[in-house]
């Protein structure tokens, strides 16, 4: 029944394509008329397109070529005419960025009354309110936009002109100002700032600037003056950043200063967070009894978690569950604690609480839940919401032209133009209209479209948007061809790419799998791939998933075909995680995850461990979370 769909679908979508055909090719000459400056012909070819998706774009690039010629009535017909569409957004913005340069204030208002969203636009907005007579308005923008770490547009420096010359823009400010650039790491912007200082407080800005540029300058407190409270900030500041590189020559170094330059005592919070942070990062033992000391003074809701992760680390369960109360009272509540909780009250044979936290922390479908429902031997809570129907195409398209864009953009072999025409009307529309696109998108084969309407509008349970079966019989072929697990593959290609098969990272990693051209040359060397001839083929499904899957039985290989090392791997590199596993001194499974090193690791190892279980539902497969050969592994 499933092929007969298939190919009826199949001749449907011929039948459009052929269809269409005629006016393409119109469009297609138009374009190049329009592209030529052939105005008269562009006209005549135009006059036909009416019924043709993306002759929008024509409308569009034909006003935007005379932006400067353009009427507010010109630009609100577009807008009338194609609302909520990608272009209409454009040429909406085009057209104020007009207005401001030509400094046509009371239209700009009028055109936009609302705050933009882009820091530009923002700052032509406060302008006009300060040409328009609403001063205190403009003033109050300007003060929240000036104080900012990184370089602000040029587009904003006659609304900072403006506030400067009424008086607005002081010392106070331009040295809020600095410290911001300085935990940005802006030593231009700190330079830019320090010359407008007046006279009297210039030299706390000179100082500020020299120790970002040397900060080990401060290992001789005699040389270091600090006559001000802004010197003590800088001396403050520069602590805390020498802090991360050399923590133990801090540690000697601050009760000096707190004494010889009466630093007071917030700023010393500012240097003994920082202390905290990186000796834990560091797991040195060393300045323990400190350490425990002053966190429960001056740490915050970061610094609890890490020194609860370090005491993971160090299965340190006695003392476990005292820095886990210290967090706020929601993320005690989240899978995460909870599980560390019941993980911790178990190891001191508290079972039955063990057993209530576990209970709650098995309600989420996560990571941490599928691990509490693992260790208390409960059913993992999948929580799927039933699949929407989808509705008509010719509804759906009537009531978001969008749609024929995004067919006729694939129609046409551009993956990404129907991509941003996705995620554009995705961002127009509520969660039920999300849904319902999504369950359109997933009927007509656009998966990698079904799994972003189920991010985009946060549909977390309607689970067969966010993880459609795509490509089964590639994956289940090179399963069963490998001896690998088939839902850890879809999970692995569902963590890299979400099904887009033109995905590239910016690292340069292509495809479902994603796969790094020098990886995937070796794959296909070592294994025999043929079909791999060019980087291109990369983004071929079939090639692809051959490359992903044989790179992962290497990696399963190399790791005694324990897939916790193997997934990690897969994201950071076998040379990092062979490292970590050398390093880590013989930890539980769940002890070592926790603890890994790189937050994108850490996370994608548990994702890809909690969609292998969900695939397995997907599948019709029994489900299990953790083999019993890997919680058994000391890593």
């Amino acid at each position: 029944m499933k092929s007969w769909v298939g190919v009826g679908l199949l001749l449907l979508s011929l039948g459009s394509l052929a269809e269409a055909s005629p006016l393409r090719e119109r469009y297609q000459q138009a374009e190049q008329a329009l592209k030529k400056n052939e105005v008269s012909r562009y006209q005549q070819l135009r006059q036909g397109l009416d019924a043709y998706p993306l002759t929008i774009n024509l409308d569009y690039q034909y006003l935007a070529d005379r932006i400067t010629q353009l009427s507010t009535a010109q630009i609100r017909d577009f807008m009338a005419r194609y609302p909520d569409s990608q272009q209409a957004d454009r040429l909406e913005r085009q057209y104020l960025f007009r207005l401001a340069r030509e400094q046509r204030w009371q239209e700009f208002l009028a055109f936009y009354p609302q705050l933009p969203n882009s820091v530009e636009l923002q700052c032509a907005h406060y302008q006009a309110k300060w040409a328009t007579g609403d001063r205190a308005t403009a003033i109050a923008g300007a003060e929240r936009l000036w104080l900012h770490g990184q370089s602000r547009p040029g587009i904003c420096d006659p609304l900072f002109e403006t506030w400067r010359s009424v008086g607005g823009r002081n010392d106070e400010h331009i040295w809020q100002r600095m410290l911001l650039a300085y935990e940005s790491g802006q030593e231009g912007l700190i330079a830019f700032l320090s010359r407008l200082l007046s006279p009297s407080v210039r030299p706390a800005g000179e100082l500020l600037q020299s120790l970002h540029q040397n900060p080990r300058q401060l290992d001789r407190p005699e040389r270091i003056q600090a006559p001000s409270a802004r010197h003590k900030a800088a001396v403050a500041m520069a602590l805390a950043r020498l802090a991360d590189s050399e923590p133990e020559l801090v540690m000697s170094l601050y009760p000096k200063y707190q004494r010889s330059h009466h630093i007071d005592k917030a700023q010393m919070a500012v240097v003994e967070r920082a202390l905290a942070r990186r000796l834990m990062f560091n797991r040195t033992r060393d300045y323990r009894s400190w350490l425990d000391s002053r966190l429960p003074e001056v740490g915050d809701a970061e610094l609890f978690e890490l020194r609860a992760r370090l005491a993971i680390w160090e299965q340190d369960w006695p003392h476990l569950v005292g820095w886990i109360d210290r967090l706020p009272a929601e993320a005690r509540q989240d899978s995460r604690w909870l599980y560390w909780r019941g993980r911790a009250l178990a190891a001191q044979n508290k079972a039955a609480e063990a057993d209530a936290a576990w209970q709650k922390a098995a309600q989420s479908r996560d990571y941490y839940g599928f691990l509490a429902a693992q260790q208390s031997r409960r059913d993992y809570a999948l929580q799927k919401k039933p699949l929407a129907p989808a509705p008509s195409w010719s509804q759906a398209s009537r009531q978001w032209p969008a749609l024929l864009r995004v067919e006729e953009w694939l129609a046409l072999g551009d993956r990404t133009a129907a991509r941003g025409e996705w995620h554009h009307l995705l961002g127009k529309v509520d969660e039920a209209a999300g849904v319902a696109l999504g369950s359109l998108a997933l009927s007509r084969g656009w998966y990698d479209k079904s799994i972003t309407a189920s991010i985009r509008v946060q549909a977390w349970d309607h689970l067969d948007l966010r993880f459609p079966v795509v490509y089964r019989d590639i994956f289940q072929r090179q399963a069963r061809r490998l001896g690998v697990d088939e839902a850890t593959l879809f999970a692995i290609a569902r963590q890299e790419s979400a099904f887009y098969e033109l995905a590239r990272s910016p690292v340069g990693a292509g495809g479902l799998m994603q796969l790094m051209p020098a990886t995937a040359r070796e794959t296909a060397r070592k294994h025999g791939i043929t079909q791999f001839r060019h980087p291109a083929d990369v983004y071929r499904p079939e090639v692809n998933v051959q490359l992903g899957s044989s790179y992962f039985k290497e990696l399963l290989e190399r790791y005694n075909h324990n897939r916790i090392p193997a997934i990690a791997a897969y994201n950071a590199g076998p040379g990092r995680i062979s490292r970590w596993l050398s390093e880590s001194g013989s930890r539980p499974l769940d002890v070592w995850v926790e603890n890994i090193p790189y937050r994108e690791t850490r996370g994608y190892v548990q994702n890809v461990l909690a969609f292998s279980v969900i695939y397995q539902d997907m599948l019709g497969q029994p489900k299990t979370f953790l083999k019993p050969a890997e919680l058994a592994y000391v890593y």
